[in-house]
């Protein structure tokens, strides 16, 4: 496989949140590991000190409801214990410091009435999305209902 079709083949770097219930968040993310090394290569970041985090932030006031900071190779993070209306959005980054955050990916509204979830803007279909084709072969089998 060349280096151009390695590329063509990549997925597209996405952050997505899903209401999973009233108060609880499901995140889940695709990230590029070479975005991530240019982000702390500008910014002088040392890789042993890379510190990846997510935030969860309340829109319209652009509030910081919670911060985590993140293991290495996890790509889904749960929020629990969050208020069930409200208007959300989360950020995955980068931490400089305690008190730079740099966020790199932000994810889809999330809107929760207490009862379902509403999303404002479809969050993006997965790369290979389109890429798939699948055919079926119905049989009308003996004994079958559909005889």
């Amino acid at each position: 496989m060349t280096e151009k079709d390695q590329k063509i083949y990549k997925l597209q770097d996405q952050l997505v949140a899903i209401s999973l219930s009233p108060g609880k968040l499901l995140v889940y993310w695709q990230l590029q590991d070479e975005k991530v090394q240019f982000i702390c290569e500008y910014f002088y970041i040392p890789e042993d000190q890379v510190i990846k985090g997510l935030r969860l932030i309340e829109h319209g006031s652009s509030r910081v409801l919670h911060e985590v900071i993140l293991r290495q190779g996890v790509s889904s993070w749960v929020f629990k214990g969050i208020k069930p209306t409200g208007n959300y959005y989360v950020e995955l980054g980068v931490k400089r410091s305690s008190e730079t955050f740099l966020p790199l990916l932000k994810s889809n509204s999330i809107i929760q009435d207490g009862k379902i979830q509403l999303t404002a803007g479809q969050p993006p279909s997965p790369g290979w999305v389109g890429k798939v084709s699948t055919y079926t072969y119905y049989e009308n089998l003996e004994g079958s209902i559909f005889n």
